[in-house]
């Protein structure tokens, strides 16, 4: 048994003209790389963390053919939110949704806890760094917001286990550190949460050059699992 994990899916199975083929040979026949990666990989017993941008879909009942190609990979699929994911909506109406296709192995995390192999499990999205050129005073707000969801999935997993006695695995969507910027708000906040590992996404094409490649900082293992960063292969985390 073990956790893997893959993000920044992008299917569109479901809405076939948002493929991601059209940003380059990168992305030739991606969907059946990823499905067969995880296939040889991957087994009923084991846990993959999914960080964001799963599917294209706007809406979550118009999403069914990507959930159904999610359902139908081996393993518990831990879904958290992407900036993508437009069909993202409350953990209940998820769970209800999911429950009702009769989906296998799917689960959110939004700040909730979820143990696996011994360890607690929790992410949010995450947002830009101020740092990044794209950042404008509208986006403080979500920044700010995203920073109190971290905190709280840490509150969390110290009223399951205050005595900090199991490993904490974090999932972001977007980076909290690059190799440009660190330390940051998200870091501080990981270092204090106590968190061993973080899974995050993001990244694409050129972006991937920004992708903080020591891997730890102050205790945390950082890692970039974008589809096309990791040649749609689940990366083994533990």
């Amino acid at each position: 048994m073990a956790i893997f994990a893959l993000s920044d899916l992008h299917l569109s199975l479901s809405n076939p003209e948002k493929s991601m083929t059209v940003f380059g040979s990168k992305w030739d026949n991606y969907i059946e790389r990823i499905r067969e990666s995880w296939i040889s990989s991957v087994t009923e017993e084991d846990t993959v963390l999914v960080s964001g941008d799963i599917s294209w879909a706007t809406k979550i009942a118009d999403a069914t053919e990507d959930f159904e190609f999610i359902s139908d990979l081996p393993g518990t699929k831990l879904l958290s939110r992407g900036n993508h994911d437009y069909w993202w909506t409350t953990i209940s109406k998820m769970d209800e949704f999911f429950a009702g296709q009769h989906y296998h192995g799917i689960k959110i995390v939004r700040t909730n806890v979820i143990e696996a192999e011994g360890c607690l499990i929790s992410g949010t999205r995450g947002w830009m760094l101020p740092t990044d050129s794209e950042f404008k005073e509208q986006d403080k707000k979500i920044y700010e917001r995203e920073q109190a969801r971290l905190k709280l999935c840490f509150d969390e997993m110290d009223r399951k286990d205050p005595d900090r006695t199991k490993k904490r695995i974090i999932m972001l969507h977007y980076p909290p550190v690059t190799r440009f910027n660190h330390p940051t708000a998200f870091t501080e906040l990981i270092r204090e949460g106590g968190a061993d590992i973080c899974v995050y996404g993001h990244l694409h094409d050129r972006a991937h050059e920004i992708v903080y490649s020591e891997e730890y900082f102050e205790n945390c293992r950082y890692l970039c699992t974008s589809g096309d960063y990791l040649g749609f292969a689940p990366l083994k985390v533990l």
